[in-house]
């Protein structure tokens, strides 16, 4: 009976040895905090040039946070080109473990056009035995690399990638359009309409 007192002591006490250390452990284990990441801008327009948002880290108490107890990881793409990016906060020290992830934006850029004439005109008679050529839109495009398009919405006008429009042989009297597409890299789409007429 004594040896089994004896036994029982012994594995309480290890019991409570083994508490205390755990206790001890985790009042020195580093807390888990949380932070509140933000960004000075969330959108931007585009520019030729990088532009990377500067990151703002706060603590719950809206204290800012040294950037020792921080990662910032950038999305691998860069921030040049229009579009949407990521930028991710990993904390470290006392911070470990939480991570917040932010977006950011780089709008395309407007970019101007010109149609020297809109309108063009031309007579039933004239295209009744022949096709006739009734001039060439002219569009003026300020922006590098743009591609210029021309679309009808009557197959019986055409229009050549230099924008010579040309109305077929037998086209009846009507008002027809031609859409002009305007597209660049990292710039708005322009979208102008120009007048046909066989009267």
């Amino acid at each position: 009976m004594k040896s089994f007192k004896k036994i029982a002591v012994t594995v309480l006490a290890t019991v409570m040895m083994l508490l205390m250390s755990t206790t001890v452990f985790a009042a020195n284990s580093p807390v888990k905090s949380s932070f509140n990441a933000s960004l000075s801008k969330k959108t931007v327009t585009y520019n030729t040039k990088k532009q990377a948002p500067k990151v703002v880290v706060k603590d719950a108490n809206g204290k800012t946070i040294k950037a020792k107890y921080y990662k910032v990881t950038y999305n691998k793409t860069g921030f040049t080109n229009a579009g949407t990016y990521k930028v991710t906060v990993t904390g470290k020290g006392k911070y470990a473990g939480f991570k917040q992830t932010l977006t950011y934006k780089i709008k395309s850029k407007s970019q101007k056009v010109t149609i020297k004439k809109d309108t063009f005109s031309t007579t039933k008679k004239s295209v009744k035995k022949k096709a006739k050529s009734v001039g060439t839109i002219k569009t003026t495009v300020k922006t590098k690399g743009a591609k210029v398009t021309y679309t009808t919405n009557n197959s019986k006008i055409k229009v050549s990638k230099s924008g010579k429009i040309t109305v077929a042989k037998g086209t009846k009297k009507g008002i027809y359009q031609v859409k002009v597409t305007v597209k660049a890299k990292n710039y708005k789409t322009v979208t102008k309409y120009v007048k046909v007429t066989v009267k």
